[in-house]
């Protein structure tokens, strides 16, 4: 389970396009069970022994997902995951206090596996932090996506700290940009980043997403407003590029035939 859902998600994403639904409805249904049984099993287990051996209890409950989840990033699961059109993984740090998780060897080796495959890993992080990526990434030159803009806040130093990193970033990777849900933006003007979205990395690097189902933001969720702004930021002659051309390639649209449903990254929250 995780606060926003990227666990159903993972569930069709990880089971293939032929067995999705039937994951995502066991996985709804296993979670509607447990949240009805959990506490009525947690209140008999502290009757018959006490509340330090039940908190003990609890504990081991994120040993046991560990031991059972861990296969699922094997570089088989992911050659599965490959074959069924997945083509990144996303970091959502949003909230995340403490980013030197992400620099260590079990993360380094799950980069360097999903960079061999040719995916690459899309950063949603908090407003002004995008410069704390470089050094999570620095060890693997796999290909990056910043969400939203990059998210680089309204301060003009951390809009500058922010370009910087991507300048840095780009000089040993290919650096890509989703220009979508400017109502993340506290404010700032999204013509004006995406302008300098257009010099940092070129318009063959600049994608755009409708942000659905507008997460925390429902009232700002107008999809034909959020798709008229685009003409805006980067003109009408980049708008074939910007709305399909980058994302075949930077998604490998047209390497097999994957039928209707392409699950296309890999979630972690």
């Amino acid at each position: 389970m995780t606060w926003n859902g990227l666990a159903f998600t993972a569930a069709a994403e990880m089971s293939g396009r032929e067995q999705a639904g039937t994951a995502m409805s066991v996985q709804n249904t296993m979670t509607s069970v447990g949240t009805v049984i959990a506490p009525v099993a947690f209140g008999a287990f502290v009757e018959v022994t006490s509340w330090p051996l039940a908190f003990a209890a609890l504990a081991v409950c994120p040993l046991a997902a560990w031991w059972v989840l861990t296969p699922l990033v094997g570089e088989a699961s992911l050659s599965r995951m490959h074959a069924g059109g997945v083509r990144a993984i996303r970091l959502n740090l949003r909230g995340v206090g403490d980013w030197s998780q992400y620099a260590n060897p079990s993360w380094e080796a799950l980069f360097a596996l999903v960079h061999g495959l040719g995916w690459h890993v899309e950063v949603f992080v908090d407003p002004g932090h995008a410069p704390d990526v470089v050094p999570i990434l620095a060890a693997i030159p796999i290909p990056v996506v910043f969400d939203h803009f990059a998210v680089p806040g309204t301060d003009e130093f951390a809009i500058d700290a922010t370009f910087r990193a991507a300048e840095r970033l780009a000089a040993s990777r290919p650096v890509w940009c989703k220009l979508s849900a400017p109502y993340r933006l506290l404010g700032g003007d999204p013509q004006a980043l995406a302008a300098r979205w257009l010099d940092i990395v070129g318009p063959e690097r600049l994608v755009w997403g409708s942000d659905w189902p507008w997460t925390g933001h429902e009232d700002a969720g107008d999809y034909r407003r959020l798709r008229k702004a685009l003409d805006r930021w980067v003109g009408s002659a980049r708008l074939g590029a910007v709305l399909w051309d980058n994302a075949a390639q930077l998604y490998d649209f047209g390497s097999a035939d994957l039928g209707p449903t392409q699950f296309v990254s890999l979630n972690f929250a």
